[in-house]
């Protein structure tokens, strides 16, 4: 990345000043420090600010520290520098550094932006996020978890993390005693066993169960299971919970995968938690209580959890003998623990944010690191059409389900509005903005400027119609130019940008406002690693949108102010080496996100 380079070689020109004596009582290099962007871009390109950090260690005035590290400074490997009052160090990328950081974009195309995994160390990481109970189909709050989640797994797998990604079915306790009940008197209805009158009041909606439990479907599977003739009015109530839940999990599903949200496993509770003859519950309880973090009281047991730090001691198991969720999520944090991971981070809707402490608590309490584990909440979601907040359910009037909505705006615009929003901040789904399709729209605006860079290549190598003489003239560039260009000249640094750009060689004078827009984008491109980074680093895919939404406007920019057909050679190669990296980052950056990066619009 540009920052490690240009960072690296301040780390050797600090190095070499306390080797010579010349930064008072400095004695080692510090570890880190950070490369900023200037605020005035007539200030220099970047900007570093190790002076005025070193001021208090070193008992020296941060404009002589200053001073003295440019002294020893190798500059001209990466252009020129000035130091400005009170110890600032800026700092102008000559065209040959750019260029050189530059053409890594068009030598890795598709892996740019993508970091080193064997640089780190520890880098196992279970993300576990949705998390719906088996019992409907996925509203928008669902939504807004499954595409934060892939997003931040992707995100961690492009910075160079191990991901594993985890649906956790909640197919054991009440809500499923409640399905069972529903689902049956949804089957005898339709069977005409029983009168609609006749559903449980306090049943799941049956318009959600009858919608699933179609009888195409459910007698199928029960003729299958049955091996016979059904007997709907004797119909086994666990069976048609069993059937309704497969059937809810196979509609989640291919809910979530049509907005590219994959899972790597599918943990069941019921499966690995509560099997009679390998009880993990159980064994959970057995733990704490040998470690003396059980009691009973009123026929009832209780976690400690105020001795980890929670307000008050937390029900394990209720008096009736029902284990409680805590006591699952114990258990299934602790099989999280033993499948060797090293970070665990949860993805929960904010009305969980006081189930924290508790499970927190337990994991210190059965003697696993509580710092392994990394919540991450998120708030709630509303849709707005025209300003005012809108209910769209075509089903029941009162839910926004996702696959609605993903058929009301694309799965695109669904991703990037959702992305764009910071998880612990309440989001407002602009209905009307994500289905317009112009620059107000954000997703549109920046797929648009990748397919915008895409035209530029078809006109390059397209033959063309003469509009005065009507007659077909032969491409500008033929296709195996175009492809010695992409695949060979952009890679290598030719100077190609200096030789447009530089103020001593360039053809055409360019003004000095426009050239400042192409350095800008160049370094915004070549930024894109580090963005990654930055992003992963704090768990926030909106930092990539944003980003996207920067380079969108620069280029939109650049391609209004520079033309690349009818141009000199050399600037011709120059701003579309700026269009092809921008496509590549663009496409990369929406890729990363689970967006299309369209070719036309």
């Amino acid at each position: 990345m540009l920052k490690d380079k240009v960072i690296d070689l301040f780390k050797d020109a600090i190095a070499k000043a306390i080797e010579a004596g010349e930064l008072g009582k400095l004695e080692k290099v510090p570890s880190q420090f950070e490369l900023d962007k200037c605020k005035n871009p007539d200030h220099g390109d970047r900007a570093i600010s190790v002076a005025m950090k070193l001021a208090r260690e070193a008992k020296m005035a941060p404009i002589k520290i200053a001073e003295t590290i440019v002294k020893h400074l190798d500059y001209k490997q990466i252009g020129s520098v000035t130091v400005v009052p009170p110890g600032f160090i800026n700092i102008i990328f000559d065209w040959d550094f750019l260029e050189a950081n530059f053409v890594e974009i068009h030598s890795m195309k598709d892996s740019f932006g993508k970091l080193d995994k064997s640089q780190r160390s520890k880098n196992k990481i279970l993300i576990e996020y949705v998390s719906a109970n088996p019992t409907g189909n996925l509203h928008l709050g669902h939504g807004r978890q499954a595409v934060l989640g892939s997003a931040l797994a992707s995100l961690l797998e492009w910075a160079g993390y191990d991901v594993f990604s985890e649906f956790y079915i909640n197919d054991a306790g009440v809500q499923i005693d409640k399905l069972s009940v529903s689902a049956k008197a949804a089957i005898q209805i339709q069977e005409a066993v029983i009168s609609k009158e006749q559903y449980p009041d306090d049943a799941y909606p049956f318009e959600s169960m009858i919608e699933i439990l179609k009888p195409e479907i459910y007698q199928g599977i029960l003729s299958e299971k049955l091996q016979g003739k059904i007997d709907y009015k004797n119909l086994d109530e666990k069976l048609a919970g069993e059937i309704a839940k497969n059937l809810f999990i196979e509609l989640q599903t291919k809910v979530l995968q049509d907005i590219e949200v994959v899972f790597d496993n599918w943990f069941s509770e019921k499966e690995n938690l509560h099997q009679a003859e390998n009880n993990k519950v159980l064994e959970i309880c057995g733990i704490l209580e040998k470690n003396g973090n059980l009691y009973e009281q009123e026929g009832a047991l209780w976690f400690k959890a105020k001795h980890f730090g929670d307000e008050r001691d937390r029900v394990i198991q209720k008096s009736q003998g029902v284990y409680t969720y805590l006591a699952a999520d114990i258990a299934y944090h602790k099989n999280k623990y033993d499948r060797g991971f090293d970070k665990l981070i949860n993805i929960w809707g904010g009305d969980h944010h006081g189930q924290e402490p508790g499970i927190r608590g337990a994991i210190k309490a059965i003697n696993y690191d509580p710092d392994r584990l990394e919540l991450i909440f998120i708030q709630m979601v509303s849709l707005q059409k025209n300003g005012v907040e809108v209910k769209m359910s075509k089903r029941k009037g009162d839910i926004v389900n996702v696959d609605e909505l993903m058929e009301e705006v694309g799965k695109d615009a669904l991703r990037f509005f959702i992305v764009d929003s910071q998880a612990n901040n309440r989001m407002v789904f602009d209905l009307e903005l994500a289905k317009k399709q112009d620059k107000d729209n954000p997703v549109y605006y920046i797929q648009y400027a990748h397919a915008r860079a895409a035209s530029i290549l078809r006109n390059l190598s397209s033959k063309r119609i003469n509009i005065e003489s009507s007659k077909e003239e032969k491409a500008i560039i033929s296709e195996s130019g175009l492809k010695q260009l992409l695949e060979q000249d952009f890679c290598s640094a030719k100077s190609i940008l200096g030789r447009a750009f530089n103020d001593e060689e360039q053809e055409e004078k360019i003004d000095s406002d426009q050239l400042q827009t192409i350095r800008t984008l160049i370094l915004e491109l070549i930024d894109f690693p580090e963005a990654v980074l930055d992003a992963a680093e704090i768990r926030a895919p909106y930092k990539i949108s944003v980003y996207l939404k920067n380079i969108a406007s620069l280029f939109h920019q650049f391609y209004n102010e520079n033309r690349v057909i009818g141009v000199s050679e050399e600037l011709m190669q120059a701003r579309l080496s700026i269009a092809v990296a921008s496509k590549i980052v663009i496409a990369n950056a929406l890729n990363l996100l689970g967006i299309s990066a369209p070719e036309k619009m």
